[in-house]
């Protein structure tokens, strides 16, 4: 099986429901006005097939896979979805029902026991409690009967007693200059950030496609002005997903009255209501929580790779880390045996990693060579800051590479923590010199490591241990 993969469009709504809606996956990763609405965000890209819909996007900097099927993944689409994968597999938002193929039940500190059908993988599970969905059954959320809401009853009643001429009104399009309004003032309460400017980028997206999205939306108006609004989309045909929901903090029983009435204007074919995830906040999941969901819908993030061991270096590795750096970046062949001649490695502490074939895959090397040996020109331009770093005990990386099927895996971080005690017994920082037309710039950056000097050919780069 070959995986074909293209950015997601409006255009693949109807292919991807004709799964999605049937599935019974009530995961709100799959509602498709979701998808499309932070597709410029995650970069999300599809594969349709006759019984799945994979999702594949980039989350937290690492390539990522999402899968909808209605029953387990099948042993064919895992190897598929791993060769694409280049190696090293991410799954997210994956259901406990949706494995059984993958593992038997979870064994010591939550890893599974290896599938026979897939005993040359490394498998491991890590739950997902922040992004767990919150499902309701929708007659509970619009009637609030028992004593268990009661609270929730006296929120609605309390906002009735103050607001007796309050309005519900459907969400249309002339409605939504509105909806900007009022979410302008709860986003500046908020505070400034990317969060919130991708948030009104999003909305922004689902406004533009409106009904060609499928979506509706509820809103409460007092005085002529409103004062909490909400909209969604089907995830299955018998559950709604609520994606957005605002409301006027200051007004008491605002989110408690869009709620119960928006579940009340809903069509009775959505039995359940999701109302997603509380992004692991306390004040969310308490609120949350205190609705009673019926399903509080688990989710999981699986890796799948092939293992690896890590390996510390000796000076017999010396031609190793040559032909590697000849062959990752191009350098001369004899410059590079010059360097790694002269410049001070310190072997003990530099790590290769070989998986199970035998064969090296990524290598870490150190140096104590000093800074003044990378870069003479310092000497002269700055000789009170490198007084200033000599006085401190500092190790070099010298080079930091993997395998190109494990870029943007956790190799290369856990090659580094493999000496991380080691280093900071040792040493105060670690020194980072990155020529200028590498890419590896971002990565020491993301690392926490700040710049302190620069010249024609590199950037020099500082790691602490506070950083780390």
């Amino acid at each position: 099986m070959q995986l074909c993969f293209h950015p997601l469009t409006l255009s693949d709504r109807e292919a991807m429901q004709a799964v999605t809606l049937h599935a019974g996956r009530r995961n709100c990763n799959y509602t498709f006005a979701n998808l499309f609405g932070w597709q410029f965000w995650y970069k999300t890209e599809v594969c349709v097939l006759r019984d799945a819909v994979i999702l594949r996007y980039i989350y937290e900097g690492e390539r990522a896979y999402s899968v909808c099927t209605a029953g387990n993944l099948n042993e064919e689409l895992v190897r598929a979805l791993f060769a694409d994968s280049g190696g090293n597999l991410t799954i997210y938002a994956l259901e406990d029902s949706q494995f059984s193929i993958l593992n038997s039940p979870l064994g010591p500190k939550g890893r599974f026991h290896k599938a026979k059908r897939l005993k040359e993988f490394s498998i491991s599970i890590e739950p997902l409690r922040d992004l767990y969905d919150y499902i309701y059954r929708r007659t509970d959320l619009a009637l609030l009967q028992g004593g268990h809401l009661q609270a929730k009853r006296n929120h609605v009643n309390r906002f009735k007693a103050d607001n007796p001429d309050f309005e519900y009104r459907p969400l249309t399009p002339e409605l939504f200059d509105e909806c900007r309004r009022l979410t302008g003032i709860w986003q500046g309460e908020k505070g400034a950030s990317e969060t919130i400017d991708v948030e009104r980028q999003v909305m922004e997206n689902i406004f533009s496609n409106w009904e060609s999205l499928g979506m509706i939306g509820g809103s409460i108006f007092v005085n002529g002005r409103m004062v909490a609004f909400s909209y969604g989309a089907a995830v299955t045909n018998d559950t709604f997903d609520i994606c957005v929901e605002k409301a006027d903090r200051n007004i008491e029983g605002a989110f408690a009255i869009i709620n119960q009435h928006f579940a009340s204007h809903l069509p009775e074919q959505y039995i359940y209501v999701n109302r997603e995830d509380d992004m692991g906040l306390p004040g969310l999941r308490k609120s949350k929580l205190s609705y009673h969901p019926e399903i509080l819908l688990s989710f999981n993030v699986v890796r799948i790779s092939k293992p690896y061991t890590l390996q510390r270096m000796t000076p017999a590795d010396a031609p190793l880390t040559v032909d590697w750096m000849v062959r990752q970046y191009g350098f001369d062949r004899a410059e590079v045996e010059t360097w790694v001649r002269d410049l001070h490695f310190n072997w003990p502490l530099s790590v290769k990693a070989v998986d199970e074939a035998g064969e090296v895959i990524g290598l870490l090397n150190m140096s104590d060579y000093r800074i003044e040996e990378e870069t003479e020109q310092i000497l002269t331009d700055a000789p009170e800051l490198l007084a200033s770093l000599n006085a401190q005990r500092y190790t070099g990386v010298f080079s930091f590479i993997v395998a190109p099927e494990y870029r943007g895996t956790r190799l290369n971080y856990d090659m580094l923590m493999s000496i991380l005690p080691e280093l900071k017994s040792h040493y105060d920082f670690i020194f980072i010199p990155v020529m200028h037309r590498l890419k590896t710039h971002a990565y020491w950056q993301r690392w926490g490591a700040t710049e302190f000097y620069r010249d024609a050919e590199s950037v020099y780069y500082k790691l602490t241990w506070a950083k780390i």
